[in-house]
């Protein structure tokens, strides 16, 4: 509709009048450079709600996205890799003990946690948090995982030992349902960037004995 600008118009007032805001106003009366120069007699459009494009609301960030975060900061640094070392003060800035880490390390720094841990669950593990430990956590009812059926961003992803050595790390990006990048320290990481914490694809994870677990 147009509106009649009349004695002692605003375009503020008129904006008001019709409850809509000065720069939705202004947005639809291209010709208005000034908005405190409008004269009696001039016509203002006034944008009906069909006129108005929907704002889509900003996705809210997920979970998991604050453990991406911090992962990431530890990128870069050129940490070594060293079965059972980090991750024993999850205050720190970054992971390591004198520069060297492992994957349970690296994620126990990641989520806030001491891999030497009073947590209940842990007992039967003589306190320690590693593969084998998280691994057994997903699978119970108890702890402090709960296992996923796929996986989500900001989520461990892991497999126990076996008959070698296992390895964890966190899921930083899924695409169609699929995991398609992990955050991760690994002595193959170690050997090919000098660098043992990268993000890559999650080739290595690509296992029949792998699960996913959210950190609850």
């Amino acid at each position: 509709m147009n509106y009649t600008v009349k004695p002692n118009d605003s375009l503020a007032k008129i904006a008001k009048k019709f409850g809509v805001s000065l720069e939705l106003l202004l947005s639809f009366n291209k010709a208005i450079k000034n908005p405190n120069m409008i004269h009696v007699g001039q016509l203002i459009h006034i944008p009906n709600v069909s006129d108005v494009p929907e704002v889509p609301a900003p996705e809210p960030p997920t979970p998991g996205s604050a453990f991406v975060t911090r992962a990431k900061t530890a990128i870069g640094k050129g940490i070594k890799y060293k079965l059972s070392q980090g991750g024993m003060d999850p205050t720190k800035s970054s992971p390591t003990q004198n520069g060297l880490c492992d994957c349970s390390g690296f994620v126990c720094w990641i989520l806030g946690l001491s891999r030497k841990t009073t947590i209940p669950y842990y007992k039967k593990f003589g306190g320690w948090i590693y593969t084998d430990s998280i691994v057994e956590d997903i699978k119970s009812t108890q702890g402090i995982f709960e296992r996923l059926d796929t996986p989500e961003v900001g989520c461990i992803v892991v497999y126990g030992a076996g008959a070698k050595i296992g390895h964890v790390g966190l899921v930083s990006e899924v695409k169609n349902g699929k995991m398609t990048k992990v955050i991760h320290c690994s002595k193959g990481n170690d050997t090919k960037f000098h660098d043992a914490i990268q993000e890559t694809s999650p080739s290595v994870f690509e296992r029949a004995d792998t699960v996913w677990g959210r950190f609850v």
